[in-house]
């Protein structure tokens, strides 16, 4: 019977197949188990099985993309806008390879997710190294306990007498810009069209290396400085196609602690001789060159730290200078407490300026544009703006904080063009969240810029720059989960406060200064699709000098 059986298996596969199946049958019976492993992945699993497949979602259509082809082929947010719009708060999308996420706007899932069980819902680590390697490894990166005790070490540096007193460094650069654009617009009369990203990104940069360092990038003027020219190699990377290789590249094993080692540096062309792996060669050298400066700068500070402890030389006032003071002062008292190594500080000297910087500019460049669609807007702000600056020049923190229009303009852009756009979280238990079986190692999107303009929150007009909402919030505003342009919960943004009065100290000059304009009728915004969603065309508007009546 088994003879029989054999021969008309022999009859139905071909002899050719047969033999070479006996000849290698750990090799063929190697390629059936994938095989199967594959089907059963990409195919069975997330329809038949997956404990997600009845949250509500789009298609899972193509085996291999998945639902996750619109992600690639539209602005940053409005495929998760789409989806929230039809399916509702909690989206399941399959793919590619058939990955399973859940994009998140349920203000009750977000509770749980970035507050009451932030521990268990976590970045996920290919994202903590892609961020550690442009970032440092610093608040965006450590979790747990080291994350309680670094940020407790760092508030000093946050808090409100110390971003007060850092306001008046923010003007020295911000008058120099005013500088630069006014010789470049000149007394045109229709102005000058500039690429209003660059210029934002030069200020930013400035200030931030001044206020965090004490170190003078002087970028608006100086364009080959060392600092300038690093971080602006590395932010010209920014985009969807580059994000996706250095991910793939930084989740290979081994690969985070590579990149980061002399080793890497010295060998870095062999990265560009392979198409896939060129931007490795530019984010290597960059990140080399931004550490090796924070280090020299961060020696200089903790020599200066020991002398003004013995003297009574001016301290200064950079973040970096008074979180060496208050390591120190917090070692002498008790040896065995807390501080952070000097390595950690310098991966705090690169998160301030991977997260202090490009988010900035950012979020500064949108709200010109926004102005400039809207010119009655600009022109009330203009109305609130010119009396205060023309008694002061420098208008101090709380002058700048009580300008109602000025900050109903700087939020709503954020909400509305919000620099980061999506933030991720991986979960690390099983675990009930909005009412489905989420299983571990589920990837959680929580799509800020889709919360930040989701109508069941701000109305049929969510999409719409309109900041007189700001004078009168809906009743269904949650102040933590509405405007999530700053995260929420213990990994919520420490510099917050530092951006916001640093967007209305700029905006502030800016608009006394100069009227912006869009460059021509129907211009359209081009948000790049990474980690953060800066324009990828510079923002290019039409200034000219505010005309006196």
């Amino acid at each position: 019977m088994s003879s029989t059986v054999l021969g008309c298996a022999k009859r139905i596969l071909s002899l050719d197949w047969w033999d070479a199946f006996r000849k290698r049958p750990l090799s063929y019976s190697l390629c059936a188990i994938i095989g199967c492993r594959l089907i059963y992945r990409l195919l069975l699993y997330p329809r038949l099985f997956s404990p997600l497949r009845r949250v509500p979602g789009p298609a899972i259509g193509d085996p291999i993309v998945g639902a996750c082809a619109p992600i690639f082929a539209k602005e940053a947010g409005v495929p998760a806008r789409e989806w929230v719009k039809k399916y509702g708060p909690v989206v399941r999308v399959v793919g590619p390879v058939g990955i399973e996420r859940l994009y998140i706007a349920s203000p009750e899932a977000l509770h749980q997710i970035l507050v009451r069980e932030w521990q268990d819902y976590e970045r996920p680590e290919y994202l903590r190294h892609t961020l550690g390697l442009v970032a440092g490894h610093g608040l965006l990166t450590v979790t747990g306990k080291d994350h309680r005790e670094m940020r407790k070490a760092m508030n000093p540096a946050f808090s409100l007498a110390t971003l007060a007193t850092q306001l008046e460094m923010y003007y020295d650069h911000i008058e120099t810009l005013i500088d630069v654009l006014d010789t470049l617009v000149g007394d045109k009369m229709d102005g000058d069209v500039l690429p209003t990203y660059e210029w934002m990104s030069k200020v930013t940069l400035d200030i931030i290396a001044d206020t965090a360092f004490g170190y003078k990038a002087n970028s608006l003027r100086d364009p080959h400085n060392e600092l300038a020219t690093a971080f602006g190699n590395m932010m010209d990377l920014q985009n969807g196609p580059n994000l996706f290789k250095i991910v793939l590249f930084m989740s290979l094993p081994g690969v985070p602690r590579l990149v980061q080692t002399d080793w890497a540096y010295k060998h870095r062309h062999w990265f560009s001789k392979i198409p896939f792996l060129r931007p490795a060669e530019t984010l290597i050298e960059s990140t080399y060159h931004i550490r090796r400066i924070s280090k020299a700068i961060l020696q200089e500070r903790i020599q200066e730290a020991a002398i003004t402890a013995t003297s009574d030389t001016a301290q200064k006032r950079d973040i970096m200078s008074i979180l060496v003071r208050a390591r120190q002062a917090d070692l002498d008292l008790d040896s065995a407490v807390y501080a952070m190594s000097d390595r950690a500080m310098i991966d705090q000297a690169l998160t301030f300026l991977g997260a202090g910087h490009e988010t900035t500019a950012s979020g500064l460049a949108w709200t010109l544009w926004l102005l400039a669609c809207d010119q009655e807007c600009q022109q009330k702000l203009r109305d609130e703006l010119t009396p205060v600056l023309a008694a002061n020049k420098r208008p101090d923190y709380r002058t700048l904080k009580e300008m109602r229009w000025l900050d109903c303009v700087v939020m709503e852009s954020l909400r509305v063009l919000p620099p980061v756009p999506l933030t991720v979280r991986k979960a690390f238990k099983t675990d009930i969240l909005a009412g489905y079986l989420v299983p571990k190692g589920t990837y959680l999107h929580i799509p800020i810029r889709v919360i930040n303009t989701w109508t069941a929150i701000w109305g049929p007009d969510a999409e719409e720059f309109r900041p007189s909402r700001w004078l009168d919030l809906p009743k269904t505003y949650n102040p933590a989960f509405s405007l999530m342009s700053f995260i929420a919960g213990p990994h919520g943004c420490i510099g917050k406060t530092m951006a916001i009065i640093e967007m209305k100290a700029v905006l502030a000059s800016l608009i006394t200064s100069f009227e912006f304009f869009p460059v021509h009728e129907g211009q359209k915004i081009k948000p790049a699709a990474a980690i953060t969603m800066k324009p990828t065309d510079g923002m290019p508007l039409r200034v000219r000098r505010v005309r006196q009546c």
